[in-house]
């Protein structure tokens, strides 16, 4: 997708004027921590699948109790990682739901983010269901379950980062904080921002 410069001045005056005429919202906690607490369950349930539909593995190699719990460790790993996405999430989606709707549904740069979002959120959730279901049908060792769960999140995370990175959104943050500050932004001051 191409973004002129053109495109995003007319988003942030638009965002601009929209935040004038009307009101920030503080959003309900709950409808800010659904997505985060579904990734972290998420994070937790298909190893715990895993681990406990696999047991043809640990019969078939006849593991014994300490082998089973070596493939707890992880899981902890997973809750403690799980919960500091949680908390990063909930963040995000508690400012992306203080905005106003005409932001949220209208918004280039809002749109351009939530649309990125879904799309590594998705090809993060495949790439693990899809890894969970070969690691039971085929009776492969489960650390390679937790080693494509971790390893992917990782990966496309700096993806997504350098993605994002593309659009220069501290504009986007400079006139947040020139409305916050009370400052009266116009046409020819996001003319002399640096994008």
């Amino acid at each position: 997708m191409n973004i002129t410069k053109k495109a995003i001045t007319d988003d942030i005056a638009f965002i601009s004027s929209t935040l004038k005429q009307q009101d920030v919202a503080i959003p309900p906690f709950l409808s800010c921590a659904m997505p985060g607490l579904a990734v972290m369950l998420c994070m937790l349930i298909m190893p715990l699948w895993n681990l406990f539909s696999n047991l043809a593995y640990f019969q078939k190699y006849d593991l014994d109790l300490m082998a089973r719990l070596d493939d707890l460790i992880p899981l902890l790993m997973f809750f403690i990682f799980g919960f500091f996405i949680f908390i990063g999430i909930t963040s995000m989606r508690s400012k992306y739901l203080s905005l106003p709707v005409e932001i949220r549904e209208q918004s280039l740069i809002v749109n351009l983010i939530r649309r990125k979002t879904m799309y590594y959120s998705g090809v993060w959730l495949g790439l693990n269901i899809l890894t969970s279901i070969a690691v039971k049908f085929l009776t492969l060792s489960l650390m390679l379950s937790y080693t494509t769960q971790f390893a992917s999140l990782l990966i496309l995370w700096f993806i997504a980062l350098a993605d994002l990175g593309r659009y220069d959104l501290a504009v986007f943050s400079a006139v947040i904080k020139a409305w916050r500050d009370g400052d009266k932004l116009d046409p020819e001051q996001l003319e002399r921002l640096d994008i």
